[in-house]
């Protein structure tokens, strides 16, 4: 055999010998990622026709937010609070409730042990409006609350109002079974989370004034997937412990205008399109690592061929880059997104407008900032015709990254494992945007997680038509906050 052949089959053999070590090591179950916790209370006897009710009354309250607050129809907020108060009376009697912003609430249950520092439950009390050239694709009318085929249907079934009404349940059970927690709970449910708002900065404000640290902060995010997740059996459950940053930049090109009938070689709108396209058509590059934690987190669940390809990127990482973004929600986690949203120009059919306007939106990957994307765009679009601009309130960096070695992210883990059997978690990055965010500003703990089971046809069902959720799964959330709330109120945190 000549010498060259025996190297290159001593280098394959190496080669083959390195991924299935890499492969082995790399499934090796990890143990001691869940918390055991001991209990007295009673396990949760709960009618889910019960809560099933109570959502369906605040999803018919139509606490709509929208960007200029003159739309908004405050009364009916005041009427959500007054449901709430109705539908929950130990929560109201033994909890002290604030209002921040005028409509953010804020409830204190005192915990018995005043040296500890609280936990928070967060949810958000608006939705988003519904698209009224979709209303005849509704199976219910968006605002009806139905409840039918096993399902509650309407706009913040899903987002959000179903945690908010769990974590209502789960505390009202907790109160009429006599618990008391050791530590603090705080309970913050903004009004203006939809658009950006400041009622959740009003809420972390104030407790900065109060001198409250907070051990741990658990907000809406990723859910149980069920067959979302290609290459993945079983249930998955991202839970998010950062968020990708955001950015929305207004471009401008102003020109002289004129007749149409005499244009110039380009006009602003099409000096502006080009430079939009030319954004589109350079993404901002594929980081893998940023999604390594998740994948190798997910690495029971994944297909053979997965856990080899995990488990020796330095081998398959192209292949791998390659086959996530080919997917826009796949490829949305290993890199920065770039969405043009926003298109303004020309008054006439027959006049050369003056000024083009354009909003681009960008969702910034973990690792990356605010100032590089800028820098990043003028460079790919390189016209100095073109003018650049960060609008007011909707820029800011990627969340800091919270712990997932802490007991609160492994009691977590405890209690999704028990009500989803089967299941494998994960750390994750949010691709949206949350209230947590700025809860930094008073905890290094901070994640993000609503636990009911999403199939690939709910994904679109947010924000969009038919949202809903079944009866079974909200059941299931009032049993995880329940089950939790002990968890993180105990001095094990």
């Amino acid at each position: 055999m000549e010498p060259v052949i025996i190297v290159l089959v001593m280098l394959i053999v190496l080669a083959a010998a390195i991924v299935v070590a890499r492969t082995l090591r790399y499934s090796r179950p990890r143990p001691g990622e869940t918390l055991e916790f001991r209990s007295d209370l009673p396990p949760l006897a709960l009618d889910p026709a019960v809560p099933a009710r109570h959502l369906s009354k605040v999803i018919q309250i139509q606490t709509v937010s929208y960007e200029d607050p003159e739309k908004s129809i405050w009364e009916n907020f005041d009427a959500l609070h007054n449901e709430l108060a109705a539908t929950y009376p130990r929560v109201h009697a033994a909890l002290t409730r604030q209002l921040l912003d005028k409509y953010s609430l804020l409830y204190t249950w005192q915990g018995s042990d005043p040296t500890l520092d609280p936990v928070i439950f967060m949810a958000h009390q608006d939705v988003v409006p519904a698209d009224e050239n979709t209303l005849s694709q509704w199976t219910h009318p968006p605002f009806s609350g139905e409840i039918a085929e096993g399902y509650i249907w309407g706009r913040g079934a899903l987002d959000i109002k179903c945690q908010l009404i769990s974590i209502f349940e789960a505390v009202e059970a907790l109160l009429e079974r006599g618990y008391r927690p050791e530590r603090t709970v705080i309970l913050a449910f903004s009004h203006d989370e939809e658009v950006l708002g400041f009622g959740a900065r009003k809420i972390v404000s104030h407790l900065k004034e109060k001198g409250i640290h907070v051990v741990a902060v658990l907000d809406e995010g990723t859910s149980v997937l069920d067959g979302v997740l290609p290459g993945f059996s079983g249930l998955t459950a991202p839970i998010g412990i950062t968020e990708k940053g955001y950015l929305s930049l207004k471009l401008t090109v102003k020109a002289a205008g004129g007749h149409s009938s005499t244009p110039e070689h380009e006009t602003a709108i099409g000096i502006l399109s080009r430079a939009i396209d030319r954004l589109q058509s350079n993404p901002f590059p594929y980081r893998l690592k940023a999604a390594m934690p998740m994948f190798k987190a997910l690495t029971p669940a994944a297909s053979p061929i997965l856990k080899v390809a995990f488990a020796n990127t330095w081998l398959l990482g192209g292949l791998i880059e390659r086959k996530l973004a080919a997917s826009s929600e796949t490829a949305a986690a290993i890199h920065t997104t770039v969405a043009p949203t926003i298109f303004h120009s020309g008054v006439k059919d027959n006049v050369l407008p003056g000024l083009a306007e354009a909003v681009v939106n960008f969702r910034i990957l973990p690792g990356e900032t605010v100032a590089e994307v800028i820098d990043r765009v003028k460079s790919v679009v390189n016209d100095e015709r073109v003018s650049y601009e960060p609008l007011r309130e909707n820029a800011w960096e990627p969340s800091p990254v919270s712990p997932v070695d802490s007991p609160a992210y492994r009691h977590m883990l405890g209690v999704t494992a028990e009500l989803f059997p089967g299941v494998t978690c994960a750390p994750t990055a949010m691709l949206g945007a949350t209230d947590s965010r700025h809860f930094y500003a008073v905890s290094a703990q901070v994640y993000r997680f609503t636990p009911l089971t999403a199939k690939p046809e709910d994904l679109d069902r947010i924000h969009g038509i038919n949202e809903r959720i079944s009866i079974t799964d909200l059941a299931k959330m009032v049993d995880f906050f329940y089950r939790l709330i002990p968890r993180w109120t105990s001095t094990e945190m």
